[in-house]
């Protein structure tokens, strides 16, 4: 012990312990990410299955630590990382050009139709190219990406598998890859390649498990320079981008993502793959430090899905939501706090059973479980609801036939309901292109107090029956001043106001007195109904001014 202590006492002695850990750190650096990809003779697997690995890495404070991490993570992952090229004929209309013979004779009819197609000028077949990435999931050849990389044509019909999808393995080796299965509402795609031995694969990590400033590396073709690694941390997780229309609840990284980048993998530094690279938000079209990966909560669901069955089935509740957000003047009227199981007063507001058809009904699996319209849901399962886009994306991405526990609070009471999943079989809306996304910022607007701002008149039963609204009665509303109270609160023209605070109003006399007689800076909470081809009732506030 007394030797020991002179040794470490001594510069010599100093330096060598130093080595001694950075050697062990190293070792288990090694052992972490060793099985982030699985060799060639491992066993292969048909279902995808969450990897039970490591926490993590915690960078350690010497940087030459981190570096080695860094190395041992992109060592792993680099040979189940593949370029993936397509090539989609299209017919087009001629090309215009001064003199198209004179140039066609100058460089040969050979040179110009292996480019430019056949006669200029005319209607002519072209071959349009495009890059991407993917990744190596299971030996026998089963690859992930996204949709929009192996059917980059968009028509009138939607988008369009490519005619021909080539893939580069890491040694070059390159194979024509067949399309397993789709799903374009998340934007994922399952390739398979028959290559002649099996091929390494990447273990699949628990994205719940990501944590915001958790280290994430990408690995991709940006402008197709294969296998190109960048490095970042995790921005957010669970994030909603209901531009993009899908259920894809991402993981926010700021690690470089850029156009190639699409269906490749990001990887925590356990060496596993926690997302699958999509999309960027940039008004430029290239990466602005801001990038969205899908999180492998919901692409394993997908692609054990596409693998066993060649389809995507999703859950449905049965429930028209409310898309407003919920205000704290909803909340105290419909009794919803922390107290009752909601994070920050939030939830979802049920605003009508409905059938598969989208019609007002109780035969639909909500329904069957015991919830009523005006419960709000503040928890699906093990997922805190605070938005409708935080309950439409758990319920599409929870297989039909499961039953999951449901928290609704009624009139300030919590209730557990057990809700038994349908499928889904209609869509809310239509699936967004998910390349070039801009999300333009609007100018700062001049702060100016605001008006209510609306114009409105008693509904007549002839109203009614033109809105499909039956015997309902209530307020048409005719006007909608543009930056006014009630515009801020989402309400339209030819919606049509059932109720305040509560209480009925039939008239446009009894709406007028109702919102009058609340108090200067009080919540008005409306039910409305909003126009189209089935009644969808809705509810919002405003401050009264």
């Amino acid at each position: 012990m007394k030797m020991y202590e002179r040794l470490i006492g001594t510069r010599s002695g100093q330096s060598f312990l130093a080595l001694l850990v950075a050697l062990g750190l190293g070792i288990a650096i090694g052992s972490i990410v060793s099985d982030g990809v699985h060799s060639a003779e491992q066993q292969p697997v048909t279902e995808l299955r969450v990897h039970a690995g490591t926490a993590p890495l915690v960078a350690q404070p010497a940087v030459a630590s981190l570096q080695e991490g860094f190395r041992k993570v992109a060592e792993a992952i680099e040979p189940a990382v593949v370029n993936i090229s397509t090539q989609s004929v299209v017919e087009t209309s001629g090309r215009q050009s001064p003199h198209p013979e004179q140039l066609r004779e100058f460089f040969g009819d050979e040179f110009w139709e292996r480019f430019f197609g056949e006669p200029p000028g005319g209607p002519s077949r072209q071959t349009r190219r495009s890059l991407g990435s993917g990744v190596i999931v299971d030996s026998n050849g089963y690859i992930l990406s996204n949709h929009h990389v192996i059917a980059p044509i968009t028509g009138r019909a939607g988008r369009r598998v490519a005619d021909r999808i080539d893939v580069q393995l890491k040694t070059g080796e390159t194979y024509q890859a067949d399309v397993v299965g789709m799903d374009p509402e998340s934007d994922l795609a399952v390739l398979k390649i028959n290559a002649p031995k099996p091929l390494p694969y990447a273990n699949v990590g628990d994205s719940n498990g990501l944590q915001v400033g958790d280290w994430v590396i990408a690995v991709g073709s940006p402008f197709g320079y294969e296998q190109t690694v960048t490095a970042g941390i995790v921005s957010a997780t669970k994030r909603v981008v209901p531009e993009t229309g899908s259920f894809g609840d991402y993981i926010q990284t700021d690690a470089a993502i850029n156009p190639g980048n699409s269906g490749g993998p990001l990887v925590n530094m356990s060496g596993e793959v926690v997302g699958i690279n999509t999309f960027i938000t940039t008004r430029t079209g290239q990466y602005a430090g801001i990038g969205f990966a899908i999180p492998s909560s919901v692409f394993v669901n997908s692609y054990n899905q596409l693998v066993t069955e060649g389809a995507i089935r999703r859950g449905w509740l049965g429930v028209s939501m409310n898309t407003f957000t919920m205000t704290p003047e909803m909340a105290e009227f419909f009794g919803v706090s922390e107290a009752t199981g909601s994070r920050n007063g939030r939830g979802v507001i049920v605003t009508q059973l409905i059938n598969e058809r989208g019609e007002p009904s109780e035969s639909g699996p909500a329904a069957q479980a015991g919830i009523q319209a005006e419960d709000v849901i503040v928890k699906f399962g093990d997922r805190e609801i605070e938005s409708y886009w935080d309950l439409r994306t758990v319920v599409a991405n929870t297989p039909p036939g499961r039953k999951v526990p449901v928290m609704v609070v009624r009139k300030g009471e919590a209730l557990r309901k057990e809700v038994e999943l349908a499928q889904r079989t209609i869509e809310d809306q239509q699936r967004a292109d998910r390349e070039g996304f801009s999300f333009e910022e609007p100018p700062e607007e001049e702060q100016k107090p605001k008006e209510i701002g609306l114009e409105f008149q008693t509904l007549t039963s002839r109203e009614a029956a033109e809105l499909n609204l039956g015997d309902e009665k209530g307020v048409l509303l005719l006007n909608v001043t543009p930056g006014s109270l009630a515009d801020d609160a989402g309400l339209q023209q030819r919606m049509v106001v059932t109720h305040v605070n509560g209480k009925s109003v039939a008239s446009a006399a009894a709406f007028r007195d109702e919102v009058t007689g609340v108090a200067s800076g009080r919540g008005v909470v409306l039910r409305v109904i909003a126009p189209g081809p089935q009644k969808t009732v809705l509810y919002t506030s405003f401050v009264k001014p």
